[in-house]
């Protein structure tokens, strides 16, 4: 017994090979330690990884609202730069085609010039250079222009009249009625040495087949016409 007790003495008593003394804290403070540990290491973390490269929201917001007013200026820019881009390529477009109109009639007209100015051997002959039609201003109206011309010397008038004759196809018959331009009651009359324009309107009934304008050359003092030319009427 006694034995045991002097071993006890030995590692518990004052002779022993290693003492301890801890003070005796209460357990609400190792808490607050440890998460006063964990909240300066979470701020740390933050401030290492973000918060020095952040700005306060308030600068953020207004650089971002700069930005966003920066673009929108940028985007009006470029789309009214767009829309006179569209508008002068559209002029552009209408004014070569005008351009190529105009080149195309002149080219016909000095065409046209050249053969009436030049005088063969021969006497002049009038001829019917050409008859276009297009539509009028109203359902039915069409509007005719015809060019006659003298061919050859031109030391006598050429004098006479035109008729108009409208041939179309009713109940499956061709028919055929005589334009009378409005004031006129005898067909248009023709008076010139060099050349002759004649314009005019006429009205036709609708129809789904095709029709003809008919023009017809009746000399002075003739009954019967010399010179004849047709032309369809436009869809």
């Amino acid at each position: 017994m006694r034995k045991r007790l002097r071993e006890l003495q030995r590692r518990f008593g004052i002779m022993a090979p290693q003492v301890a003394v801890r003070a005796a804290l209460p357990w609400y403070w190792s808490l607050a330690g440890v998460l006063l540990v964990l909240v300066l290491g979470y701020g740390l973390a933050y401030w290492q990884f973000v918060g020095r490269h952040a700005l306060p929201l308030d600068q953020l917001a207004a650089k971002k609202w700069e930005d966003m007013q920066s673009l929108q200026v940028k985007v009006v820019h470029l789309e009214s730069q767009l829309q006179v881009a569209n508008a002068a390529q559209s002029n552009l477009a209408k004014e070569m085609a005008a351009m190529q109109d105009e080149s195309i009639r002149m080219k016909e007209e000095v065409t046209f010039y050249k053969n009436i100015m030049i005088e063969g051997g021969t006497t002049g002959v009038p001829k019917i250079y050409s008859v276009k039609l297009s539509h009028g201003a109203h359902a039915g109206e069409y509007q005719y222009q015809i060019l006659l011309v003298q061919s050859g010397r031109h030391d006598k008038l050429v004098q006479g009249s035109l008729e108009l004759v409208l041939n179309d196809v009713q109940d499956g018959k061709p028919t055929a009625r005589h334009v009378e331009p409005p004031g006129q009651q005898s067909g248009i009359k023709v008076n010139f040495k060099y050349y002759q324009r004649i314009e005019g309107f006429f009205t036709a009934l609708p129809h789904s087949g095709s029709q003809t304008l008919q023009v017809q050359y009746i000399a002075a003092g003739g009954k019967q016409s010399t010179l004849t030319q047709a032309a369809d009427l436009p869809n």
